[in-house]
């Protein structure tokens, strides 16, 4: 540009410099980072909006969800596991598997990235979803587009996978950062820009390629949401405004927000029609008071219902799933869910939730959180597990410390406990005291300097409510029922789960699904349970001796096996009483999980149980009644 006069210059635009008169290119992060609080005020508050409305255009909105995960032997795991589940089947453009790509390759070597990442103190998960993706014409290319931009911002060179996913109706891409920067030292991705920079990055390439969204579409994009049964942008609006849980639109509107208003008083009208507000004047709602909570969980359960119908599809048709399908174990409602699993997946990638979708014994099928996507290994479809309510009563050691407290003056303390009980030892007097612990840190309880508690009166209320809440924050408690799928039980040799329906179930009439199965592979037992002699003819139920008898064979026949491998003879657990060794490791018969016991001459198989996972290659000892076994470890580590 030239402009004539005395004083002739030209501008020529070029890289922005950083201002301190270095020739390196200023990134765009140290442009951030050095208004960080500014900047973060003005993109949280509404300028940008007004700026777009006055441009006559609303900006590409764009999800971004970053999860950082640290890089232990835990997380390497699961790094693998998520590599994997991402590259699932059925994710590609035609429902084929998805597949990784990198800067060079349009199929990435997962293994090679793993081997690389081996030493990362962590890496970074990031879920890229621009709203008009089913628009872009390449989300590969947004993707690198996107690493490339990355890279100046925070100067060094990123080592990366990513892969598109299309299974849902919004297309996103799972892209997965190597924790390291090219000159080896730690990656760090500043908060602002985790928060706000890579999303303004996408939205910038978003809007290069498809241009920014003309007024009327995005007023219309946002009228759509008026109807919706789910939290909104309209609601995000309107909760942020509320004063005490009062939103007054009273006031003038701002120049050209009027129909914001105007949408925003039909949102608060429809709120009103679903219970989550209450009309407190002329322009004036009181909001409920969890009503954003509730708002969320809708929208979960509408995307929950959806997961479930596409797990169902071609299953027996016709099924009701609605929000009672969703099994929710902080209600007081909830019950045991025993059936298979015909579906599990990501509920949700950044905040770590896993699920599974069962098809349950009384027909119906159960959509079940189960914690993080680590779980997920531990299950698969065709597999039948057991959901359990959590416990929301006092535990036993809630009442021995009641007790103890009650005839102390409202005190407890280790050694009250044991002069209260004389056969109590160190370590059960410990886990009493890690009670209490957990109960102080939400104010149920109070700790004393000389290492005594005070335990108020009503301290069984204080257990009975932390249970409950923390019953409301726990997923759920689901177990593997068998190791055997539904169709090897029918003619296995040993007491299954099977078996124990023949022992204590009825035939039931009009069974669907999973029921119907049960139904059919209980006939076929049957005839193969007499084929072997274990029933007479006509016969339909099994007598607990005809269980233990099945359970004695299966174990005779794994005790044999194991017996030629360990050079040691087998010998059976007793019915009663005690039984020591070490605990050498489990194995899995068709009775279910035992836990192999060794001593110096011989060994035996007593049923599994979790926490002896924890003692393996250590000297245990339990004691057998009615079929259990209760553990203790012992201070011995040498063969008995």
């Amino acid at each position: 540009m030239g402009v004539s006069g005395d004083n002739q210059f030209e501008v020529k635009l070029g890289r922005i410099r950083s201002p301190s008169g270095e020739r390196r290119v200023q990134g765009f992060f140290k442009k951030m980072a050095r208004g960080a609080g500014r900047v973060s005020r003005s993109r949280r508050g509404g300028g940008g909006r007004q700026r777009q409305a006055a441009r006559g255009h609303f900006q590409r909105r764009v999800i971004v969800k970053v999860h950082v995960v640290r890089m232990d032997a835990k997380g390497f795991s699961a790094q693998r596991h998520h590599m994997d589940y991402v590259e699932r089947d059925g994710t590609g453009p035609k429902g084929e598997p998805s597949k990784l790509y990198d800067r060079d390759e349009l199929e990435a070597d997962k293994d090679t990235f793993l081997e690389r990442g081996s030493d990362d103190r962590h890496q970074f998960r990031i879920i890229i979803s621009p709203e008009d993706a089913g628009e872009l014409k390449d989300l590969t290319a947004l993707t690198s587009d996107l690493v490339d931009q990355m890279e100046n911002d925070l100067g060094t060179k990123l080592d990366w996978v990513a892969v598109n996913h299309y299974d849902t109706g919004q297309p996103h891409t799972h892209l997965i950062i190597s924790g390291k920067r090219d000159g080896g030292a730690d990656l760090v991705i500043p908060r602002d820009y985790i928060a706000y920079g890579i999303r303004e990055r996408v939205q910038e390439l978003v809007e290069i390629e498809l241009g920014p969204v003309p007024e009327i579409d995005g007023r219309n994009r946002i009228a759509r949401m008026v109807g919706q049964e789910r939290f909104t942008q309209i609601d995000h609006t309107i909760f942020k405004a509320a004063r005490e849980g009062v939103i007054d639109l009273t006031g003038p509107s701002r120049p050209g927000s009027s129909w914001r208003n105007q949408l925003a008083r039909m949102r608060l009208k429809k709120l009103v029609s679903m219970g989550l507000a209450e009309p407190a004047g002329k322009g004036r709602w009181t909001l409920v008071s969890d009503a954003d909570a509730t708002l969320r969980r809708m929208g979960e359960r509408g995307d929950i219902i959806k997961t479930m119908h596409r797990a169902m599809e071609g299953k027996d048709a016709g099924r009701v799933m609605d929000a009672s399908s969703i099994f929710d174990p902080g209600s007081d409602s909830a019950k045991q869910v025993v059936g298979v699993i015909i579906d599990k997946g990501i509920a949700d990638d950044v905040n770590d939730r896993a699920y599974v979708v069962i098809d349950s014994l009384d027909g119906k099928p159960v959509y079940v959180t189960i914690g993080g996507e680590a779980r997920l290994p531990e299950f698969a479809k065709g597999q039948i597990v057991t959901v359990t309510p959590p416990n929301k009563e006092p535990r036993s050691s809630d009442y021995t410390i009641a007790k103890i407290a009650g005839a102390n003056d409202g005190r407890y303390s280790a050694i009250l406990h044991m002069g209260a009980d004389k056969t109590a030892r160190p370590e059960f007097v410990a886990a009493h005291i890690r009670r209490l612990e957990a109960m102080h840190r939400v104010g149920h309880v109070q700790r004393q300097q000389d290492a005594t508690w005070d335990i108020p009166k009503d301290y069984l209320e204080h257990a009975t409510a932390y249970e409950v809440a923390t019953a409301a924050r726990r997923p759920a408690d689901i177990s593997l029922t068998s190791g055997l799928r539904l169709s090897q039980m029918k003619t296995a040799i040993g007491a299954t789960w099977l078996d124990e329906h023949l022992r204590d179930f009825d035939d039931a009439d009009g069974a669907r699904g999973f029921a119907s199965d049960v139904e059919t592979a209980r006939a076929v037992r049957r005839n193969f349970l007499m084929k072997q002699g274990f029933l007479e003819k006509g016969q339909h139920r099994l007598s607990q001796d005809i269980l233990d008898a099945l359970e004695t064979r299966d174990l005779e026949s794994a005790g044999a096996e194991l017996s030629s491998t360990m050079g040691k003879a087998y010998s059976p657990s007793p019915g009663r009483g005690r039984i020591e060794g070490i605990y050498a490791n489990s194995i899995d018969c068709p009775s279910g999980k035992y836990a192999v016991i060794e001593r110096v001459k011989d060994f035996s198989l007593v049923p599994w149980r979790e926490m002896l996972e924890r003692n393996r290659g250590k000297s245990v000892s339990g004691l057998i009644r009615g079929g259990s076994v209760s553990w203790r470890l012992t201070k011995g580590r040498g063969i008995s």
